[in-house]
């Protein structure tokens, strides 16, 4: 089976109502089109690029959508983090981590519990 990915996507702070209230979170196509299927990928990290810098939140993806300029990545459930995570490698493109990186096991689609 298939470890289960998390896309990490560097946000700066003019996004964080699209995140927060309106629970989608876009990439500019110049960065690439993500791959969630190819690298199994069911959840996304926002990675706030102002302080405090990292993330606190794991979101499952529900979808995404092609526009002319970018995609839109439709979010679901959150789960917050135990500590602020900082293992970003660059901030100028998305990453794909494994979820244990984040002390999460996938119990259902969209349903996550700590792996202690």
């Amino acid at each position: 089976m298939q470890s289960i990915s998390v896309l990490v996507v560097p946000e700066t702070e003019e996004f964080t109502e699209d995140v927060s209230h309106h629970d989608v979170v876009w990439i500019n196509k110049s960065l690439g089109k993500p791959n969630l299927k190819g690298r199994n990928a069911k959840y996304l990290v926002p990675y706030w690029l102002k302080e405090p810098v990292g993330a606190n939140r794991i979101y499952h993806i529900l979808d995404i959508t092609e526009y002319d300029e970018c995609y839109g990545i439709k979010l679901g459930n959150s789960f917050i983090l135990s500590q602020q995570w900082c293992g970003m490698a660059q901030k100028r493109r998305f990453e794909y981590w494994d979820l244990t990186e984040f002390q999460f096991v996938e119990i259902c689609p969209g349903l996550l519990t700590p792996n202690r």
